[in-house]
This record gives C-alpha cells, structure tokens and sequence, in this order.
C-alpha cells in the first residue's frame, strides 16, 4: 500500500511539474527558449521551497540569456546573502535606465519642468517576502521574473515598454534561508497536511524575522537594519510610482489586499491615495482573483497608520503602496477550514495580484505620474503654510547621539542644516555645530512631520502595530519648534556623519571619559577588555576648568599592567574606535566635587553576560538587546536556551538579562537557583513579562500594579461582534509616556535631563519601590506625550516605576517595566540598559555604591 501512495505521489509530482505552465500561466505565450523555473531548479514552484542562492542563480541566468532582465547588487545581509534588485523593461529602456532614472527623479522635483507623461515609463517596484516564513511571495517572484522573460504576451510586451519593473525578490533572505531549510528538511512524502505536523511549526525564532531577530516590515521608518539602509539607498534612487508588499497570514483565512480597515489611515498622507488609488486598483486585484476562483477580502482588518511598513513607506513618497496578504500553508500542504491549503496555490495568488499591479499600473500610468508630481507640489506648499517654519534639534553633550540621527535623516533623503550661531528656543539652549535645523518647506514634508508629530487623538482605538512613532523623542534629543524666520548654515551632508575625536596628549597620571557621550559604553567595553583599570564617578566633581557628571570613567596611569606609553597608544585607538573625547589630567585634585582619589570613584567590573533565549522568549526583544551589544557596544553576550538552563553553570556570569516573554520552561528549582545566584551578588536585568515573572516567583520583592475590577462589567452589555474590539482597545499596542529619572543613581548616569519620554507596548505595570531610592525611573501624573492609551491603562500607568532596583542579599534584580531598547531605535533609553549592564554590580542596598574588596 505504501509503495502504491508512493507512486502516486511520484505521478501527481511529475504531472504537476510538467503542468505548471498550465497552473500558473494558462493560454499564455511564453519564449521556448527561456529556462522555466522547474528546468533551471529541478522542480515545480509550489513542491519544493527554493533556497535563496538559487533563487539568486535563477535571476542571473535570465539576465544572461535576455536583454529584456538587468541583475544588480545592492548589499548583503549580515550572514552575506546577497540583496538583489532585477530589473525588468524593453532592451531600449534597459539600454538608457540610467537616463530614465534621472528623468523620473524630475517628475518629483516641482523646480523642473514637467515630464511627457504619457511618454515617460512607470516606475513599478515588487517587493516580496520580507518576512522569511512567508516564502509564497519569493516563489512567486521567481515566476513573475520567468514570465516578464520570456512572454510574447502583446499585452505583457506593452507593459515592458511602458515600464520600468523594479524586482527585489528576497527582501528578508536571512530569514527565509531558515524557513526553507525547516520546511524542506521536514516535508514528507506523502505531504503531510496535519496542521501539527513538525514541518507547520518552526522552532523558535522561527524564520520571520532577521538575522538578529528584527521585523524587517517595521525598519523601513526606522532604518536601523542593514537590508532596510540598502534598500533604502536604492530605493530613494528610484522613488517609484507603485510598491508591493506580498505577506502571509494565518492558514485559516483566505487572501487580503486593499483597502485596508476604514479609519486607520496615516492622516498626513494625502487621502487620493486611499480613496482613489487604492480603489481604483482594487478592481483589477478583485478580477485578478475572481478569474481564478480564489476567495479573498478586503476593508476588515490591517492598517496604513505606521508610516514604517513595506506598503505604508511609499505613500510618504508620492507613490502607492500596496499591501496583499495570502492564508499560509506553512510549508508544502496543509489543513485549513477552506480544504486543504498547497503551497502552489499560495503562489499562484500571489502571482496574479503581482501581475495585476503591473497591469493596473500600465493603464493608470498617467494618474500615478501626474500624482507623484503633485504630491511634491502639494507636501512642499503645505510645508511652506505650516506654523512651523523649522525643528531645531540637537544635544549639547553627546554628539555621538546627534550624528546618529543626522544619519537616520539621510536615510531619508530629509534636507537638513548646521546652526549659523547658538540659538535659544522654548526655554532651551542649542549649539552650533551640536544642533541642526530642519525646514519644514521640503519635499521630505511628510516625513519631517512624523519624526516630530505627538498626536494624541485617533479615529479609532485599534492598531495592527504602534500608535506613535516620534523619532526625535526615540533619540531623547531636545527639541524645538521655530514658529518665524530662521536662517540656516550649510546642508549636511554623510561627510559630516564621521566622528571627529579630539586630539590628546599623554599624560603620567589620569585620564577622563565623559558617560554622557552616547559610545561611552563601548569605550568602556574596550577597556575592559583590554584588562585596563577603570574607576566610573559615583558623585560629580570638576577639574581643569571642566565639569565631569556621574558616571565618568578614570583611567589612572598607576596600577595598570601596561606602561603608561602603552596605555596612551591603547587610549589613541579606542578613541578612534569609538569617537569619544578622552581627556588627560595631570592632578588628581578637584576644584569642586570629589577628588580623583575618594572612594566615590568605583572599579567597574567586566560583565560577563548571559541571556536566556529560546521557547517562550520573546524573540525580537532578545533579538533587540543582541543587536545592541554587537553592533553598538561590540561586546559579546553569551545566548542560553531555556531548557539547557536547569543543567548550566550560571556561576561563571556576573549578569543575567530575561526579555519579555513566557518562562514557565523553567521550573521551581530553575527558579531558587537563580535567586541564589542573585544572593550571591550577581545582576539580574529583567524586562517587560520577564519582570513579570520573577515577581512572581519571588526572586524580586517588588509588586505589580494590577488591573482594577471593572464595575461597569456587569452593567453594560456589548454586542458580539464588538466584544473583541473593546477589549483590545485596553491593550497599549505602542505609545510614548513621560517619566522622571534619578539621573544621580548608577541606572541614570550619563543623563543630564531628569524628564525623559519612554516607550510601552505592554501592560506590564510596576508598584514603585518602598525603598525610597529604589525606584530609578517613574512615570509622571500626567504621562502620555503621544500615541493611544486606553483611559483604564493610563490611570494604571500614571504615579508607576519604570524601573525598579530590588535587593537580594549580595546581589540585585533591575526591573523595567518597558522595553529600553524597542526596534533598536531607542537611542534615548539604551544607555538606561546599558548602565544596569555595566554598573549593576555596583549597586547595593539602600542605592549606595558598593565597597570594594
């Protein structure tokens, strides 16, 4: 019986692979002598999921053997897979697209006249697969770049005329690498469609995610990624027309495309895009799919809000984004409650609605120029009316921070300006040469105005991600807004991103670092690991006519077990490594504070640390902190699986970071061993339901704020239908709440502004501390600056610790209530995390320094 299913399969496999033309691209014309997919890789699209290198391989051989298909390179991921754009068109479109390039960048530039529209080509971008576990949008990239190839199709040979198909096929290939090497390596034979099959369910992190863990679909805004900066790059190259976004969702549902959920628009885009655009091109979506029998729907759930995603990016830039989302099988074959779900038939879903925007695209081609045109005319002028003429933007102490987001603003192609002079604004202070100017009257309007936008009021109280996404209070930059005329220096440029160090002498006797600088920590890192004796201040002090806060680090030339020439030579390169001033002092004397010799200068100790990561753990915040310490701090942390936790020597790790996340994998001995482990003087750093967790398990002897019985509860009824929708109006998906920081403890050092803005994406709520200093960080009265809250949540949060300290015998639990480091663009709270890192251990009871040995 065995060996008849075999064969059956083995015929239902050839007969599939030798009717793929049939499947996908019935009654077309295609060029015979074009490679098809299944002759270049082996195997039907749809009965194997196609490594990226191959996929790769497949795009440079249909640009070897046509002139119609151009491959370009345009970066690589962090495990070097290439990204990839290729390029679609006419051979004499393909000959001068350097010149139809330069001729669509005028289209977005209202200074010069306007183009032929009805001779210019459409700019047609086709983004696949961005998360690496929704693999059917990369097949279908493979069969639309076949079709584009080798099609003889009148009407496929007009779109290639009258465009320029822009391809990148893998937008996540980190991420998919490790999906299609899960389900290839657990596909059977016969597929097996039990939705609890191995091959259905990835082991954690799973592949949807990056290399270190990101959502790629949320990085477009933040540009923190590198396959979103070369992307990025590329893209503001191009500035296309049409974007399309092709995801995967729950293998229960049908096909998704737009308009996406009503009231839940970006309300700075222009609403043609919604209203006219998107319904316009809704109707050959909706044709597309009707020809093929495929159920589908639209309006009911999703959102345009966040101005981050892959199909929201491109409305802030004159173009149309353009979401679809197809019910997933989840490797080859699968149940679902609309019969079994192929993986050749998510494809082929896809596949059409690529075709159809192409095909939209062409006969609505003058409507997209003509309003790419327009939305830079408009954007500019509505910049020009705006009460606020200019930001100013920039803090006086860490230069490291401003470049940083000079250079998020690049990334954004965002016309930006040093300060002629020092200038004074709303009570504040900015310097020439720390502070920049941004006009309002640009081309990049719309995007200025969400890095600095605080709405607090909204159409609706459900969010398929964040409801705020302030950038300039993500960088914890002081800012301003300049309401009159202003004048500005000269534009910056990616020249002005290099640090600039200052030059220093040696000195035989001392050596400062200032902690406000935001790099200050990776100095640290690198003198630690240098086995260089460093002291950080735990009190302020001031010498040689310059004032030095908490946190500053002492690099004495005595007692160190290099000569004081060495030493020099090692303190040279790191800070070319870093960018952070290093100053030389020939006394250890104070004019005010204390003198370099108290014991208010302690040893900082080198962490050795340790995260656990694995079932239940959330990945993208253990994905966060990894990413910070690599790329930031260039300092290794050691990654445990839950479940290898019971039977690890934790004795060898000075710290212990727990995300947010579900650690019921470890049991109650997991749990007395790891508060033994504090007792005995260890750091353990907790965030979100992480600090949940060991609240409960009695590790920290903190509380939670818990939520308060509704008393309405039983006095108002709520329809069926709106149940769901009320409840999770309560969830605070993503906003931006005021806080008070002790900046004198060791959690605060490097910070000069008590009042700083954080971010929540939870309802983890903390009681503050009863000891009177423990309570590091806590929320105002009034605390929400931006995004929504529901009124319930906002009272819990209000009078709340963000961060408590907590004390166990020799040791310390230091609780976030939030995330410090959210998507890897909170370069206003990392340093709060990277002080619980680096000083934790110097923390004892009652918030005084520990005595040293």
């Amino acid at each position: 019986m065995k060996k008849l299913l075999t064969l059956l399969f083995l015929l239902g496999y050839l007969y599939q692979s030798n009717a793929q033309k049939d499947y996908f691209f019935p009654k077309k014309q295609l060029n015979p002598a074009i490679p098809t997919p299944e002759q270049f890789l082996g195997y039907g699209i749809g009965l194997h999921h196609t490594r990226h290198d191959k996929l790769v391989e497949y795009m440079r051989e249909l640009d070897r053997v046509s002139d119609r298909v151009t491959v370009q390179k345009i970066g690589e991921t962090n495990e070097h897979r290439e990204q990839i754009i290729v390029t679609f068109s006419a051979p004499e479109n393909i000959n001068r697209l350097e010149e139809i390039r330069k001729e669509h960048l005028a289209l977005t530039d209202p200074s010069k006249p306007m183009p032929d529209t009805q001779k210019a080509p459409a700019i047609i971008w086709l983004g696949y697969n961005v998360h690496g576990n929704e693999p059917s949008g990369g097949e279908a990239s493979i069969l639309t770049a076949y079709y584009l190839t080798a099609t003889q199709d009148p009407e496929a040979l007009n779109w290639l005329k009258n465009a320029v198909i822009l391809m990148e096929p893998v937008i996540n290939p980190d991420g998919r690498d490790r999906h299609t090497h899960w389900a290839n390596m657990h596909k059977g034979d016969p597929m097996v469609a039990d939705a609890n099959d191995r091959e259905h369910n990835e082991v954690w992190p799973g592949g949807r995610t990056n290399h270190y863990w990101f959502d790629l679909n949320r990085d477009w805004y933040l540009a923190v990624n590198v396959e979103s900066r070369n992307r990025l790059a590329y893209y503001h190259q191009w500035l296309p027309n049409v974007v399309t976004d092709f995801h995967e969702m729950g293998t229960n549902a049908s096909h998704f495309f737009e308009p996406t959920k009503e009231n839940a628009e970006n309300p700075l885009v222009p609403k043609t895009v919604y209203k006219d655009l998107n319904s316009k091109f809704a109707k050959y979506f909706e044709q597309a799919m009707n020809e093929i029998g495929s159920l589908y729907y639209t309006k009911e759930s999703f959102d345009n809000f966040y101005p981050g995603y892959g199909s929201s990016y491109p409305d802030m830039e004159g173009g149309l984004g353009l979401l679809f989302e197809q019910a997933s099988s989840r490797g080859h074959l699968q149940e679902s409650q609309n019969g079994d779900l192929s993986f050749g038939f998510t494809v082929r879903n896809q596949l059409v609605n690529a075709l159809a925007t192409i095909r939209a695209s062409l006969v609505e081609k003058e409507t997209l120029l003509k309003h790419q045109r327009n939305f830079f005319n408009e954007t500019i002028a509505q910049g020009q009316k705006f009460p606020t003429k200019a930001y100013i933007i920039g803090d006086s102490y860490d230069q490291s921070r401003n470049r940083a987001f000079w250079d998020l603003l690049l990334q954004h192609n965002i016309e930006f300006y040093h300060l002629n002079n020092d200038m004074s604004e709303s009570g504040q202070t900015f310097k020439k040469g720390k502070a920049i100017l941004i006009p309002s009257a640009q081309p990049q309007y719309l995007m200025v105005r969400s890095i600095f936008d605080r709405p607090t009021t909204f159409a609706d109280s459900l969010f398929y991600d964040a409801s705020a996404w302030n950038l300039a209070l993500a960088y914890g930059l002081p800012h301003a807004e300049i309401k009159g005329a202003f004048s500005k220096g000269e534009r910056i440029t990616k020249a002005d991103l290099k640090p600039n160090p200052n030059s220093f002498n040696k000195s035989e006797y001392a050596y400062l670092i200032d902690w406000t600088d935001y790099y200050a920590p990776k100095a640290l890192n690198q003198l630690l690991e240098n086995q260089i004796l460093t002291k950080a201040a735990f009190k302020k002090f001031s010498i040689g006519g310059k004032e030095y806060g908490h946190g500053t680090l002492l690099i004495s030339v005595q007692k160190q077990k290099i000569s004081s020439e060495e030493l020099f030579q090692k303190l040279k390169q790191i800070s070319q490594n870093t960018g952070v001033n290093i100053e030389p002092v020939s006394t250890g004397f104070s004019s005010t504070g204390i003198d370099l010799g108290s014991n208010s200068f302690q040893s900082v100790k080198k962490p050795q640390a340790m995260m656990l990561v694995g079932g239940g753990v959330t990945a993208s915040e253990a994905g966060e902190v990894w990413h910070l310490l690599d790329t930031k701090i260039g300092m290794p942390i050691t990654k445990v699986e839950v479940y290898n936790f019971a039977r690890l020597n934790i004795n060898r790790y000075n710290t212990i970071v727990l995300v947010g996340g579900n650690y019921s994998a470890l049991d109650k001995a997991s749990a007395q061993k790891l508060k033994a482990w504090v007792a005995n003087g260890g750091t353990l750093i907790t965030l979100k339901t992480g600090t949940e967790w060991v609240i409960k398990q009695d590790i920290a002897k903190e509380k939670l704020r818990e939520v308060k019985a509704d008393s309405s509860r039983n006095k108002t009824r709520i329809a069926f239908e709106d149940f769901q929708a009320a409840e999770g109006a309560k969830q605070t998906g993503g906003a931006i709440f005021e806080a008070e920081l002790d900046i004198t403890s060791p959690i605060g050092f490097g910070y000069t502004n008590k009042k700083m803005a954080i971010y929540r994406n939870n309802n983890t709520v903390l009681e503050r501390s009863t000891g009177a200093a423990n309570s590091v960080l806590v929320y105002t009265a009034n605390p929400r600056i931006t995004g929504y809250v529901h009124p319930e949540s906002l009272k819990r949060i209000a009078n709340s610790a963000a961060i408590n300290i907590n004390y166990e015998g020799n040791g310390r639990v230091i609780l976030f209530s939030d995330d410090p480091n959210f998507r890897g663009t909170w370069f206003g709270t990392n340093k709060l995390f990277l002080n619980a890192l680096f000083f934790g251990s110097n923390i004892s009871m009652g918030g005084q320094f520990a005595e040293e040995e």
